[in-house]
């Protein structure tokens, strides 16, 4: 009994990470952890185009040009012109906890879920007006949600894949893992 009590602590902080992956990620197996990967893209983009981001100051959708680079990190630029200038960018969105929605319907359950008390309304008319029929929404229960939007469904199912590599890529990181643990562990004593 003592020895299985030594191999339970070494597996309780892998099998609760793995528990509190699948309810923030949803879907999808579980898989190993903490094993080290390597980096076959190292130094080399993983993807750019332009899309439209939504500016939470004042509600107004602008195009940005968008570069993922080795590091999974979002890098987003005024437009291609100043990305090929070497400008710095006008922001940088670390993927790690947040997920990729592709509906408002999506996005209003997950507030309601999140928030006890309050009920989106199905009907009711969103706070966010679109231009185009295709969102893509990064939404994290504890930071600044991110929305963009694309003008056609395939599009929206290319950058829906690269923001769901960007997010699963910056999730199994060793510093969020321990983040989250420790959360977990926090939250739990």
């Amino acid at each position: 009994m003592a020895e299985f009590g030594r191999l339970y602590e070494q597996q309780y902080a892998v099998a609760l990470f793995n528990k509190v992956r699948f309810d923030m990620e949803g879907g999808g197996g579980p898989q190993s952890q903490l094993l080290q990967r390597k980096i076959p893209l190292e130094n080399k983009s993983i993807f750019s185009g332009s899309l439209y981001q939504c500016l939470e100051e004042n509600k107004k959708w602008r195009n940005r040009f968008l570069f993922v680079p080795d590091t999974y990190n979002i890098n987003y630029y005024d437009s291609k012109a100043a990305y090929d200038k070497h400008l710095p960018p006008k922001g940088t969105i670390n993927c790690a906890g947040y997920k990729v929605l592709t509906s408002m319907e999506q996005y209003q359950d997950l507030i309601s879920s999140s928030l006890p008390g309050l009920k989106a309304k199905m009907g009711s008319a969103p706070f966010l007006k679109f231009p185009y029929q295709f969102p893509l929404i990064l939404w994290h229960p504890y930071a600044r949600h991110c929305y963009f939007c694309v003008e056609t469904e395939k599009e929206q199912q290319k950058w829906h894949a690269v923001l769901q590599d960007c997010v699963r890529h910056t999730n199994d990181g060793k510093n969020y893992q321990l983040i989250i643990i420790s959360y977990c562990l926090i939250k739990n004593s």
